[in-house]
């Protein structure tokens, strides 16, 4: 599901995944072109594939095919339930890593000249209409320290934030609601449960929704979620009651997940606009601010093209736009050590004797990786995890946490008081005075 006829979440989202794979390869984006299962278990949910595959094949969109019977099911997906009557598959569907893209991005803008600010909240937005300049407020989370950022054009791409954002320049012509997706992570040392992401046909009050999935990651973990709840913007908690439900039911599409190989759960918020679509285009408080908001799923394989369209309002708000002739459309990825392949590790090792120092056992990270990666602009334990795997193995940190803070400490020249796990509130050790 990716949306309604008529909205921009299904008008953009073939379109969108056409250009995802075209830029994924130059900013190396971890891309696997897996196609999907879409898997029905009652007869009434059968006319519902045939509208998605109707829907598909308008759009554009090619492979669709509903496979009907469990033991042809079975053919592609071994361990397909046997209550799953019927199934749409898609040969266009991709595993990416959605903080992986992100990474890739934010490195590809910094390399062509993009300045950023972080661990600072926007507090106010004013516009002189004089000047035609709007002159924004923020505060430094950690040293109270207020700046003005003069600007003549804002893109309001500010998530589950983005109404609070919109509201302090005028804007209150949506409202995000935060909805709270829970996961199951497996062991990486889990193989064969599932060949591509296999989705469940949602519940009728969460339509809005793809469905629960079990599906292999990029990273070579399964993935196993999740729900689609309303939640308070700052609500990642995870709940007894809710994890039971989803192992129950997707235990019921697949068999044998090894639940007793989690080694973690958490969860994530989506954007959700009361539109019940994308919030694209020039605000009605103020031309000049563009709202990219409420890009709940498919945002992520639209990502590209609704920067493409940002770029075009801008441009028919009043920004010139010149061609960036020194655009470097290319981003190179931390060169990682294999776990297997000794020959290429020794080759790297007599280049850099810090890929022969292993900080993270469970996913095989030298500490030259981590250097790279603070190097790239990681200042905290977690941007440490997501641009190397460190902590994202069995033992979830246990072994290389301490060893993570100690290279941050050295290269940041911070005691280790100041380093958190991801930023304020969540300082990982106290220091005691003299």
């Amino acid at each position: 599901y990716a949306g309604d006829a008529g909205t921009l979440r299904l008008d953009l989202c073939h379109k969108g995944n056409i250009l995802f794979r075209e830029n994924a390869p130059l900013l190396q984006i971890p891309l696997i072109n897996s196609g999907s299962i879409f898997n029905a278990y009652h007869p009434s949910h059968i006319e519902h594939l045939k509208e998605l595959r109707q829907q598909g094949l308008k759009m554009g969109v090619k492979g669709l095919e509903i496979i009907y019977g469990n033991e042809n099911i079975r053919k592609i997906e071994p361990n397909i339930g046997n209550n799953i009557i019927a199934s749409l598959y898609c040969a266009e569907h991709c595993i990416t890593s959605p903080y992986e893209a992100a990474i890739a991005l934010c490195e590809n803008a910094r390399k062509n000249s993009a300045e950023f600010l972080f661990n600072s909240a926007v507090v106010k937005i004013n516009y002189d209409k004089p000047s035609a300049v709007f002159f924004i407020e923020t505060n430094n989370y950690f040293e109270n320290i207020k700046n003005v950022i003069k600007a003549k054009y804002i893109v309001n791409a500010a998530g589950i934030f983005a109404d609070d954002i919109a509201n302090l320049a005028g804007d209150y012509s949506f409202k995000i609601q935060a909805t709270k997706g829970q996961y199951f992570l497996l062991d990486s040392e889990v193989k064969d449960l599932v060949r591509l992401p296999n989705l469940r046909m949602p519940e009728p009050e969460n339509i809005m929704s793809k469905g629960m999935v079990v599906c292999p990651t990029s990273g070579g973990n399964f993935l196993v979620g999740s729900n689609y709840e309303k939640a308070d913007k700052s609500d990642r908690s995870t709940s007894r009651e809710v994890l039971e439900e989803m192992r129950l039911k997707l235990g019921q599409m697949i068999n044998n997940i090894p639940f007793d190989k989690v080694i973690t759960t958490f969860a994530g918020l989506r954007a959700c606009a009361d539109t019940g679509d994308f919030v694209l285009g020039p605000s009605v408080a103020n031309q000049r601010f563009i709202n990219a908001a409420g890009i709940q799923s498919p945002g992520l394989t639209c990502a590209f093209l609704i920067a493409e369209i940002t770029a075009g309002h801008l441009k028919e708000s009043g920004l010139k736009l010149l061609k960036n002739k020194g655009f470097m459309p290319e981003r190179k990825k931390i060169e990682k050590i294999e776990k297997e392949d000794y020959i290429k590790n020794k080759g790297q090792y007599d280049k850099q004797d810090l890929y022969g120092q292993i900080i993270c056992r469970c996913e095989k990270v030298s500490e030259a990786e981590i250097v790279e990666a603070i190097k790239r602009g990681a200042t905290t334990v977690d941007g440490i995890k997501f641009r190397t795997r460190a902590g994202m193995g069995r033992c979830q940190g246990g072994y290389c946490t301490l060893r993570i803070m100690k290279i941050l400490s050295r290269e940041l020249k911070i005691p280790y008081g100041e380093i958190t796990k991801c930023g304020e509130g969540s300082n990982l050790a106290k220091v005691k005075a003299n």
